[in-house]
Order: structure tokens, then sequence, then C-alpha cells
């Protein structure tokens, strides 16, 4: 495994008196691709914006291929950006674009068209050299918008939610378009999102954050099948979590008994996993909705609400039907107690 190329050391990073990142240890390889992935005000962005140089420290250091970077200005780290808007010229046509920064470096003109057409030839994008942004589709100037980024050869190229603006087909194509031109360019990439989707399609590895804090830490396998933490499980879809208190479960209702033997801690069920139709608790639907390949159910139960999912083939429960149901132990995630 090779050393870390991005580096945070005891980050802290504040707005005035109010501390967001209060001590934050993150390496990140050469060649990886990483998301920070949590909720809005989680502190990604701001840890983001660290990295570029676009925020200073309160405490601690970054250090990019092995050079403390902690007080080096933005426009001297080697840093490319990719913003959500864009922020492309639109007075200018997809070449100039790209070339705007090039020519800011005063480099040969040669140079410069040789860089701009390698450029737009990674993100397929050659065909459409002399189109402006507004005669462009969203995907097409995001694809442009990461170009002018990647012809400035930044040693990290950084990246802020930069699907958000696109409906579900262009996110699909982008998540392919960014995964081929990370493994075709090998470059280090760290993105910022707040959707799980995105981030378990994309990333080598992810960093879930809370409260300004890194919640957990792994491969997209690792945060998916095995969260750590209660709000680890239920960003990622554990969305019944209920307390262990001997041989039953606790929810804010109350308590039912189970069939099998858990350690203190708390037990979770994804809405997948919970059996609906036979078991030994009751319920009442509550809400039900089509989703296209399953149906979604709100129950009122014993422990109190609890969120259920079947195929939309099965017979559908009508509001305020009354059904049984199972929490079945091989669904069940096992959440240690907190020491």
């Amino acid at each position: 495994m090779s050393s870390a190329f991005v580096s945070l050391q005891n980050v802290s990073l504040a707005y005035g008196k109010t501390v967001v990142v209060p001590d934050l240890r993150l390496d990140i390889r050469k060649g990886e691709l990483v998301a920070l992935l949590g909720p809005s005000g989680c502190g990604k962005t701001t840890t983001m914006r660290a990295i570029a140089g676009l925020m200073s420290l309160h405490a601690g250091s970054i250090s990019i291929d092995g050079v403390d970077m902690s007080r080096t200005p933005a426009n001297k780290r080697g840093v490319g950006l990719v913003f959500q808007s864009y922020a492309l010229f639109p007075h200018l046509n997809a070449f100039e674009n790209v070339a705007f920064g090039l020519r800011l470096k005063k480099l040969p003109r040669t140079e410069i068209i040789g860089r701009v057409e390698h450029g737009l030839s990674t993100v397929g994008l050659s065909h459409l050299a002399q189109r402006k942004p507004a005669e462009m589709s969203g995907g097409q100037q995001q694809r442009l918008s990461l170009a002018r980024s990647l012809v400035m050869e930044p040693k990290v190229l950084l990246l802020d939610e930069p699907l958000s603006n696109l409906d579900a087909r262009l996110r699909l194509e982008m998540r392919t378009e960014l995964q081929r031109v990370q493994r075709d360019t090998g470059i280090t990439m760290i993105f910022v999102t707040h959707d799980q989707s995105e981030a378990l399609a994309l990333a080598d590895r992810i960093v879930l954050m809370k409260d300004g804090v890194i919640e957990q830490l792994g491969t997209a396998d690792d945060l998916y099948n095995r969260p750590e933490t209660e709000f680890a499980a239920d960003f990622f879809g554990f969305e019944n979590i209920f307390e262990v208190s001997g041989s039953s479960i606790r929810g804010p209702q109350g308590s039912v008994s189970i069939s099998f033997t858990a350690k203190a801690g708390h037990l979770a069920w994804r809405p997948g996993a919970v059996k609906i139709g036979s078991g030994p608790h009751k319920a009442t639907v509550r809400g039900v909705a089509f989703a296209g390949e399953h149906r979604e159910y709100v129950f009122d139960t014993g422990l109190g609400q609890i969120k259920a999912s079947a195929p939309a083939g099965e017979p559908a429960y009508e509001l305020g039907a009354s059904l049984s149901f199972d929490l079945p132990e091989d669904g069940a995630l096992s959440i240690p107690a907190k020491n």
C-alpha cells in the first residue's frame, strides 16, 4: 500500500468562533477516488474547501505529495476544482473555456492547443469545441468543466456535488464518465456528495461524516454491508433500529420479544428484510407507496413505526390493513454498544 498523497493531520476548521470540524485526520493515496459523504452541515464541503486552500486552518496541517500546503495560496497548491454550478464563461466556446487557465499561465500557443484538444478528447467533447455552454446539455457542460480542470494537470482534483444538477439519466452517464477519466488519467480525486448511491457507485473509499467528525471510513462494501454505528446504519438504509434489552428489542412505543440471542447494543433491519404477512408481531398499515419494482410500507407496531418493502408483484396491503410480520435474525445487523 502506497503512502499518503493527501494528508490531513489534526485539522480543525472554524467559522469565526464556531468550530465545525474539530480534529480531522485523513490520509488519501495517490490515484485514489475518495468521497466525502454526509448530510448538510456535516463538514464535508468545509473540508474540501480547506484542501483547496479556500479556507484557513484553525489548527493542524494539510500536505499534498509530501509538501505542507497549510499556508500555501489556493493557486499554488496544484489543485483543480469542479464546481456544482460548472462556472463556465458563457461568451466563450468550449475550446476557449478550456484554454482560459492555460492562457493565464502564458504557455506557448502550440502547447495550449495540444492540451485543450487532449482535454476535450478525454471527456468526449472534441466535436463540440466551437459550441458555447448555452448550446450544450447539462451533462456536456459538466464534462467541459471537468476538462477545464484536467488540462491544468492538477495533482488533486476536487469535485463539489458534481452531479447534483443533472437528471437521473445524466447522473448515471456522468458517473461512468468520471470513473473512466479517473482510470485513464490516474489522478487523485476527492468529491463531495450527500448522495449515498453516488458515493457507493464511484468511490474507492467513502468518508462518512457527521458533525465534523469521521463516523466511518471504508470501502463501499464496508459501509453498505457493515455499518458500525447507528448513524452509519441509518444512512445506508438500515432504517429500523432498536435497542437490545435482554431477550427483547425496544423502540419508541415499547418492546417486543425476539426469537434469537443478541448482544447488548442495537439491532437494525432494512425495510426489505422485514418479513411481511407472517410472524409473531402485529402491525397496521399507515402508509403505502408504489416505487416501481417494489412497494414501500409504513407500519404502526408495538415498537413504534417500522418501514418495510415488498416486491411489487406480491399482493398489496391497503391503508388500515392489519397484518403479521417478523424481524428475522438473518436480516439483522448487530451494532455494538458504544464504549
